[in-house]
């Protein structure tokens, strides 16, 4: 049969219910292990709450910054557009004002030959009146 002094001193009395190197009843160490685990699950019930609380934060700016670069996308958009605008609007330009000076010089090569064609034709044509006269 095991005796106390076989056992050993930290082995527990069971017909009192301690530890013989503490003297504490097991009741109080169950207790302080429910303590424990109730502290444990109210830590892991915090860091889930905060953990959610995190994402959502995050899904938030996520959100703020996908709303911003959209706009900021928008802007730019508008800008190159404009800016494209303007390109077209200076090559039209361009491409009149030298249309319009290409005309003015063909006018300028061609006018002195209208004036002697002119001047033929009003030629021939009293010729051709003197000589039915």
């Amino acid at each position: 049969m095991l005796t106390q002094e076989r056992l050993g001193p930290q082995m527990t009395d069971v017909a009192t219910g301690t530890a013989e190197k503490e003297k504490a009843p097991i009741s109080d160490i169950l207790e302080k292990i429910k303590e424990a685990e109730n502290k444990v699950r109210a830590m892991v019930k915090e860091a889930e709450a905060q953990k959610e609380k995190a994402i959502a934060e995050a899904k938030r700016e996520a959100i703020e910054l996908r709303e911003k670069a959209s706009k900021e996308l928008e802007a730019l958009i508008d800008q190159m557009s404009r800016n494209v605008n303007s390109d077209i609007e200076l090559q039209k330009k361009r491409i009149f004002d030298a249309s319009e000076s290409n005309a003015t010089k063909v006018r300028s090569q061609i006018e002195p030959r209208l004036v002697a064609a002119r001047e033929h034709l009003l030629t021939e044509f009293m010729r051709a009146i003197d000589d039915q006269a």
